[in-house]
């Protein structure tokens, strides 16, 4: 094969490789100003409507090409929006986010305080209201396809693709507004000062022992502070047991 054919090819392979590297945004979320990592933040690409959340690390990934827009919420946190660009995908650690706390009025926060997340999440609710949107299409002698039934939407409309992306979305949306309301009840500062656990330790900590949504529906402070006591003495003897 002549030197330029194989030149070509070689180009046009590293070009693949360049272009096939910048689909996945990648990086770390930490709060503002500090070491301090973020995990199970929500991360949105709304461009394509694509989903992911940080790991215990606060390490995220998601599917992203330059002019999509991808937001990253999380109780407890204003939500930071950015518009990507091809510098984000460069570097060791690729993008990293800084999150701002989302500061309380109020003098003191106890634990079970959820003014803000209902808050916040009644803004989630309006900004994603299209979800539950259907068109209504007229049948054969002017009657709807659900007519006597119920709701009434196309079936052709229904399953289309569109609408299976939306119906996914709305799914996943319902889980991260379970993942934000433990998060309201399971927060970070209140199980340090309740722990006395700080930095790797009091990470661990949190994700491991993080409580389940039924159980964060019911609890009251006293079940909060009950379950933090009791799953310290497990945390502490496991860590006696490995050292």
């Amino acid at each position: 094969m002549p030197p330029r054919y194989i030149y070509g090819i070689s180009s046009l392979l590293l070009f693949s490789t360049g272009a096939a590297a910048q689909d996945v945004l990648r990086g770390k979320v930490h709060k503002k100003a500090s070491d301090e990592v973020i995990m199970s933040v929500s991360v949105q690409n709304i461009s394509q409507k694509k989903y992911n959340m940080s790991d215990m690390g606060g390490n995220y990934k998601i599917s992203a090409k330059r002019g999509d827009t991808v937001v990253f919420t999380s109780a407890g946190y204003k939500p930071d929006t950015a518009l990507i660009s091809d510098w984000m995908f460069g570097g060791e650690e690729g993008y990293t986010v800084y999150m701002d706390p989302n500061v309380v009025e109020l003098p003191t926060v106890r634990v079970g305080d959820v003014s803000n997340y209902q808050l916040d999440s009644i803004k989630r609710k309006e900004e994603y209201a299209y979800l539950g949107q259907f068109h209504k299409v007229k049948l054969a002698g002017g009657k709807t396809f659900s007519d006597g039934v119920g709701l009434s939407f196309s079936p052709i409309d229904y399953f289309s693709h569109v609408q299976v992306q939306r119906r996914r979305l709305q799914k996943r949306l319902a889980q991260n507004e379970k993942e934000y309301y433990i998060d309201s009840k399971w927060q970070r500062a209140y199980v340090a000062r309740v722990t006395g656990l700080k930095g790797d330790s009091l990470q661990l900590f949190m994700y491991r022992y993080r409580p389940s949504y039924t159980f964060s529906r019911k609890a009251t402070n006293e079940d909060i502070l009950l379950y933090i006591n009791d799953s310290l003495k497990k945390f502490l003897k496991k860590e006696d047991g490995v050292h």
